[in-house]
């Protein structure tokens, strides 16, 4: 019997770690601001990341100014790139909601969805927890239709 090998997954921790840097520091400028029209970038921003766009503009400046400068190397390893796409999905659709409140004169409610995912954001960065990858594991757990890919097995 002949199996098929599976590809070896990867993605680049570094090209992740600046779009959730830009997203923090977007989304505060954005605060500080009284910025809805910043936060439906970031939004935007991170739809298109979690569509893997080839014009995602984080994945752009990250290919085009960050890497080439040298400011910041490529960090490759091994793990399934759909967890991520999820959680900037989810950041994009909380961000979404808080253009809305903000635009509906509900800035309290705005305010907090981006604070919200500002500590998430933070909580990848720093300590790197992905609560939305968390999440995506455990719908793929659940047999939820959509989430295929298990974690990747570590040795």
């Amino acid at each position: 019997m002949t199996t098929t090998p599976v590809p070896i997954r990867r993605i680049d921790v570094n090209g992740l770690k600046t779009g959730q840097a830009l997203t923090i520091l977007l989304l505060i400028l954005a605060f500080v601001l009284n910025s809805p029209a910043l936060v439906a970038f970031v939004a935007l921003a991170q739809l298109l990341g979690g569509l893997d766009a080839p014009f995602a503009p984080y994945r752009l400046f990250y290919q085009y100014v960050l890497k080439p400068s040298g400011i910041v190397k490529p960090h490759v390893i091994g793990d399934n790139p759909e967890p991520h796409r999820f959680a900037m999905l989810v950041g994009a659709i909380v961000n979404t909601a808080a253009v809305i409140a903000l635009l509906a004169g509900v800035p309290l409610l705005g305010w907090l969805l981006v604070g919200v995912v500002v500590v998430l954001a933070n909580l990848n960065f720093w300590l790197n927890f992905c609560l939305g990858c968390w999440m995506y594991y455990q719908f793929n757990r659940l047999g939820i239709p959509g989430f295929r890919v298990s974690p990747l097995k570590q040795g």
